[in-house]
């Protein structure tokens, strides 16, 4: 199952409540029949992806790969690399300005933490580039203490656990787990007894306490009703101070648990390296991360940071991807579904589904499994995501083949070819 051809009618606007669009790009679904042949054979770099794409590869793998061309086409190809160039400096203006308004809003925030009274005086806002963001509500765990109030009785145990079994002397400090700079290796016998698999490749857990999954969804819905334009788009954690969570669950559970179940399936890790845990120059081989909120519900509203009744089968730009229920306690709906693998037999064949997934529990699968989130029929529901990247990996493929998951040195971007 691809995205649903419902897809076609949605206005997807940024600032459009509710539906299930996956982005705002218009696409072009279904009847392929219906496009004239003869605009399919004409050259149009600024509007075909394939085209500018091949001109890319050309320009890096031929010398004076220009000279094939004639004078309207080099036009062409610069007009269509100008309006990318444009597209990502508005893009980067854009972003730069709601990190800004974020970064006032949280410090607006901590200040009504700290003085009800402040949430109303906005002469108590005064932001400086280079101060260290922090919401004061949900500071770093500093203690292994402070630590079990933030992951569950289980997810704690299974850290700790294997930590004093594998360093059988003084434990490293959590600052220096979460950094990444300890590299975590679970135990797997204790990662079977832990885990649970929903279906082919897909598992899940209990990570979060249900405190702090009550105090960040609180935390980002108190965000969104200071500026409502804010709670449109999902909650980037680093955008408000809350990198350290992003950091926390990459370098103790994504990585550690990838390294067992997708290091080679995804092709991240050959299997010599995958099996050798004392290999300091694979712990990092998910080496991206991307933390944030994403709300649904069955009354969208921006100021309480649920955008979207449902979310179509789609797969992330991600090699592992671990998305967490938050609550609230009372939604009902919301199924996570999953269709299968990109590249495989399966890829559209529902192969189960998490039902109405308990507060604090998270699914682990990988990027390219085709998922969706089924309509949220009462209540909201908000979950924690976390995209991981391997840019070791992406160096040898080009887009279409790390979709696909094909690794081999047929790719342009394989050594082959380089």
């Amino acid at each position: 199952m691809h995205r649903s051809n419902n897809m076609d009618s949605s206005n997807n606007s940024s600032e459009q409540l509710g539906g299930g669009a996956i982005n705002e790009k218009q696409r072009t679904l279904g009847n392929s029949a219906s496009i004239v042949h003869e605009e399919e054979e004409s050259w149009d770099p600024s509007n075909k992806l394939s085209h500018i794409l091949h001109s890319i590869v050309g320009l890096d793998r031929y010398p004076n790969y220009l000279s094939r061309y004639d004078e309207s086409d080099i036009a062409a190809i610069e007009h269509a690399l100008e309006q990318t160039l444009n597209d990502v400096r508005q893009q980067r203006k854009q972003v730069l300005q709601r990190r800004n308004e974020i970064r006032e809003l949280v410090e607006k925030y901590n200040n009504a933490l700290a003085n009800p009274s402040a949430i109303h005086d906005d002469s108590q806002t005064s932001s400086d580039s280079n101060d260290v963001l922090q919401i004061s509500s949900l500071l770093q765990p500093k203690s292994w203490s402070q630590l079990k109030d933030v992951l569950s009785d289980d997810a704690f145990g299974v850290v700790y656990a294997s930590l004093s079994k594998s360093t059988q002397q003084k434990l490293p400090s959590v600052e220096d787990v979460i950094s990444g700079k300890f590299a975590v290796q679970l135990d797997p016998a204790l990662l079977e007894d832990w885990m649970s698999q929903e279906c082919f490749d897909v598992y899940s857990f209990q990570l979060l306490s249900k405190d702090f999954c009550s105090r960040l969804r609180h935390t980002i819905t108190d965000l969104s009703k200071l500026g409502e334009s804010i709670g449109r788009r999902p909650i980037d954690f680093d955008t408000v101070g809350l990198n350290w969570i992003s950091d926390m669950l990459l370098h103790m559970f994504i990585l550690p648990i990838s390294r067992h179940l997708f290091a080679t399936t995804e092709k991240l890790l050959s299997s010599e390296d995958a099996s050798n845990d004392n290999n300091n120059n694979t712990k990092d081989f998910l080496n991206w991360r991307q933390g944030y909120v994403a709300g649904y519900s069955a009354n969208p509203q921006s100021d309480r940071a649920v955008t979207r009744h449902r979310l179509v089968p789609h797969s992330d730009d991600s090699e592992v991807t671990l998305n967490c229920c938050l609550g609230e306690e009372d939604f009902e709906g919301g199924n996570v579904q999953f269709y299968g693998l990109r590249g495989t037999p399966n890829e559209g064949k529902l192969l189960g589904e998490v039902e109405r997934p308990d507060v604090g529990r998270a699914v682990i699968h990988a990027g390219r499994h085709l998922h969706a989130v089924s309509e949220v029929t009462a209540g909201n529901r908000y979950a924690l995501i976390v995209w991981t990247r391997s840019w070791g990996m992406r160096r040898l493929t080009c887009p279409c083949c790390h979709l696909n998951r094909r690794m081999d040195a047929s790719c342009i971007c394989d050594n082959r070819w380089n």
